[in-house]
């Protein structure tokens, strides 16, 4: 049965897998000129070396990364509210639809939330030798993991105001270490920040964007259904019916988690080069849901909050399993697989260079199929550090019939002195077949 865990790699997971079969030092050299730092691909590489490369292993480890957050969120809850706040957060967690979608993407950003999260929990602890290296981690996977800086900076800043001078001492020459360790990336940073500025596609924020983030955090998108509006509903009753004045500095600290990275966000984007956007944020949803499961209202000693919150739980649950067993991932491997049982050596393969391209997606399934660019100029797209010259090709193979990998619509697909006569779908996936014109040699 297909799900979750077995579905077919998309464009920037299978350049992720392809990206990780390379060996470590060529693996810093290739990604310093895409656009994140290395450590997802070097832990995947070894990932893959201890268990393979199939679909399996390398979703298996961001479901690892995963599951180790909510632990974190459990340890975070504990430290602030108690065990039973801990318990009820990273249950919340582990049906979060933002989360739960990321824990089987073979990609950074499980790893992401991950370190940031056990940074998160180093600073409170006060365990600076791991403090540096969550921090670190964080940093040198994503670079958004400087916006958790940004928070802890603030809680310094508040410990600062506070006269704190022991804790002042040691996360002072905390944070000049974590700095220290990530000057060698800074020169990738700034040519990777070139790359965003040439070519980057998101639009300008504005106030529904807020909301939208907001609604992805918490139910995963628009309430279309109603068990979604009923989720939503219940978790806007709850913020309403909590106790905010309850350990104040706790939410003190919770809500500056959430609203900084997001805040900074927003106004960097409105101001210059858009950055804002859901997946690059994902890092704050362990506040929310420690937000939700803390401070829990009674009434008349029933534990209303705890009855709320235990149906959002069960509620999102089932929206979470449904998840896991209807992937929705375009199913690359079947269409590689018909490649190989029905194409001729005499038949011509490419991709079509048109909204998209499936390069990555036709290596890892072991496809031969470069990408076909008339002009000769390829739009910057994730993933082309990784491309060799024979990935892009601006004349057609020399074939009476070539076979085109395209999730574009066949009158979208123009080859010169060529027409389409047939073709195969999968779920938007297409090979079309294009016949050479009569006459043409």
């Amino acid at each position: 049965m297909v799900n979750q865990f077995n579905a077919s790699l998309w464009g920037d997971e299978a350049f992720a897998a392809v990206l990780a079969q390379h060996l470590p030092l060529e693996i810093i050299a290739k990604v310093a000129k895409d656009t994140s730092p290395p450590l997802y691909y070097l832990f995947l590489h070894f990932w893959m070396r201890l268990f393979g490369t199939s679909e399996i292993a390398i979703r298996a480890l961001s479901f690892s990364f995963f599951l180790l957050t909510c632990f974190f969120i459990y340890l975070i809850g504990k430290k602030l509210f108690g065990q039973k706040t801990g318990i009820l957060a990273a249950a919340l967690s582990l049906v979060n639809p933002f989360l739960f979608h990321y824990a089987f993407e073979g990609r950074m950003y499980a790893l992401l939330v991950l370190a940031c999260t056990a940074s998160i929990y180093f600073y409170l602890k006060k365990s600076w030798f791991w403090y540096i290296v969550a921090t670190l981690a964080a940093l040198y996977t994503h670079h958004f993991a400087l916006l958790v800086i940004a928070v802890q900076g603030i809680w310094f800043l508040i410990s600062v105001f506070q006269k704190k001078k022991r804790f002042f001492s040691n996360s002072f020459w905390a944070f000049l270490i974590v700095g220290l360790f990530y000057l060698p990336w800074l020169p990738a940073l700034y040519y990777q920040t070139t790359l965003v500025e040439s070519g980057f596609w998101l639009a300008k924020p504005n106030l529904k964007s807020l909301i939208d983030l907001f609604l992805s955090f918490t139910i995963g998108g628009e309430a279309k259904t109603l068990k979604l509006k009923i989720i939503l509903g219940l978790l806007l009753l709850f913020l309403g019916l909590r106790q905010w004045k309850e350990k104040k500095r706790a939410t003190q600290y919770l809500l500056i988690w959430y609203l900084v990275p997001i805040i900074l966000t927003f106004v960097v984007s409105f101001l210059g080069q858009s950055i804002f956007f859901d997946r690059y944020l994902l890092l704050v949803i362990p506040s929310l849901t420690l937000l939700l499961a803390s401070n829990l209202r009674k009434v008349k000693k029933t534990p209303f909050g705890l009855s709320i919150l235990t149906v959002i739980i069960f509620l999102l649950g089932t929206n979470a399993f449904a998840y896991f067993i209807h992937p929705n991932k375009k199913p690359f491997a079947y269409l590689a697989f018909y490649i190989k049982q029905n194409k001729t050596e005499e038949t011509g393969l490419i991709n079509y260079c048109g909204n998209a391209h499936h390069l990555f997606e036709s290596k890892y399934y072991h496809l031969q199929a470069p990408i076909y660019v008339p002009d000769g100029n390829l739009p910057f797209f994730v993933g082309t550090a990784l491309m060799v010259r024979e990935d892009v090709i601006s004349e057609l193979p020399n074939r009476d019939l070539i076979w085109v990998i395209t999730s574009d619509n066949k009158e979208d697909v123009d080859l010169t002195n060529y027409q389409y006569c047939g073709g195969q779908e999968f779920d938007g996936l297409k090979v079309l077949w294009f016949k050479r014109n009569s006459g043409k040699t």
